[in-house]
């Protein structure tokens, strides 16, 4: 009986997904018309447009990238302008504001409901008249990213090849493009991908080998605590509530370390509420602005989140990270240990780990998974996962310029000046 209502639910969101790319092959050439309608660009020399327009984790990802390109010779004499997602405009404002000579902010819901908005960022693009635009973007709407670019009108056009799920959807895109990076392997974590295509798009590759946040970062509360996020933008891929009451008392049982809830949606803070009632977990489940979660982060012992942007804000941190994930598009966001980086453990459902003994990596995707695959992680196995990297965070040989965790219950000892909690 579960088989059946597995294969009914997959047949469903493949039924959506055939909807969807109808929707957008009908809209797509409607709003490109309506571009005709726009002046001819104000052209400006030693211009470059960069199109980042996905949501926080995808930028968590990238930002790092971003000094490639002002230090690059073959852009340093542009005016560069970031079009980025007012989503995480915080934390560019935050960490990356120098990045670049100046921004555009897009609201996305707005952009794709609301005409005369669409139209509002389509002028100010042709009116800045781009020499050049690069879409960053390792996968590109077409109404989104692509739209913007076209009402940018540049001369030249850089972009990756893409990967939407739509094959056609592809063909268009691409098609649109002046050059196209192809990156070296299909399968790659997306912090690797955007290194590899800043270098092809700049010229100089960002040194690191995993994302980092640096700062200073003042510690939220005194004493040691776990940080659990509990939601995610679909249900498919939300650890349900009763696992994590089942993880909270697990962790109880063996650790004294404060156990703190976050989200900010309607749905995540009426999770966390049922969360706190059955396990007296502390939440800061919508009181927290997008920047001072970064010092929440920073100060936690480990964090344990769902696949979203606290798992790459955790690896950012260099925290040890559980993410709790269904598996889809595994490779490139959640598979932090085949892209070589540290302190962060992945759980998948047994359906996933399965697939991959019998016909290896590969892609999954949002149809091919259902809520019931991530309820069936157990509370047992994440607790364990997070037991390994913290006693492994004890006998590592730690970076001396990365604040270390000096043990499950402990607190930090800052050990250089780039200590992220100086003077405690």
């Amino acid at each position: 009986m579960k088989t059946l209502g597995r294969h009914v639910s997959l047949f469903l969101r493949k039924f959506d997904s055939a909807k969807d790319r109808q929707r957008v092959l009908k809209r797509f050439p409607l709003w490109k018309a309506l571009q005709d309608g726009l002046p001819p660009p104000r052209r400006c020399s030693k211009t470059l447009l960069l199109i980042r327009l996905d949501d926080i984790g995808d930028y968590l990802l990238f930002r790092n990238q971003l000094s490639m390109y002002k230090n690059s010779s073959r852009w340093m004499d542009h005016k560069i302008t970031l079009l980025g997602n007012e989503s995480w405009r915080a934390l560019f404002e935050l960490l990356d504001k120098d990045a670049v000579d100046d921004t555009i902010w897009v609201n996305k819901n707005q952009y794709l409901e609301c005409a005369d908005y669409r139209l509002e960022i389509w002028r100010r693009l042709r009116q800045e008249g781009f020499q050049t635009v690069i879409s960053a973007s390792r996968t590109r709407p077409l109404l989104l990213d692509d739209l913007c670019m076209l009402a940018a009108d540049p001369v030249n056009s850089l972009g990756s090849q893409n990967t939407n799920v739509h094959a056609r959807w592809n063909r268009i895109s691409d098609s649109l493009y002046s050059s196209l990076f192809k990156p070296s392997r299909a399968l790659m974590h997306e912090f690797n991908f955007n290194a590899e295509f800043a270098e092809w798009a700049s010229g100089i590759r960002y040194c690191g080998t995993r994302p980092r946040i640096e700062g200073r970062f003042s510690r939220p509360v005194a004493g040691p605590y776990i940080i659990c996020f509990v939601g995610a933008s679909t249900r498919s891929r939300r650890w349900p509530i009763k696992r994590w009451i089942e993880f909270v008392k697990l962790h109880r049982r063996y650790y004294f370390s404060k156990v703190f809830l976050a989200g900010n949606s309607k749905a995540e803070r009426r999770m966390v509420r049922i969360i706190q009632e059955r396990t007296g977990a502390d939440s800061i489940a919508g009181t927290v602005a997008l920047s001072e979660l970064l010092h929440w982060v920073a100060g936690a012992e480990a964090v344990v989140t769902n696949d979203t942007m606290a798992a790459h804000m955790g690896a950012s941190l260099s925290r040890p990270t559980v993410i709790v994930a269904n598996g889809v598009n595994y490779m490139r966001f959640s598979e932090y240990v085949n892209a070589g980086i540290e302190h962060v453990a992945t759980v998948y459902p047994e359906v996933v780990n399965r697939r991959r003994k019998r016909v290896g990596d590969g892609q999954y995707a949002y149809s091919e998974t259902v809520t019931a695959d991530i309820a069936s992680i157990k509370a047992t196995t994440v607790i364990d996962s997070l037991r390994g990297l913290l006693e492994g965070q004890m006998t590592a040989v730690v970076d001396p310029c990365t604040p270390p965790n000096a043990g499950w219950g402990g607190d930090f000892e800052p050990r250089c000046s780039s200590d992220p909690f100086p003077n405690q």
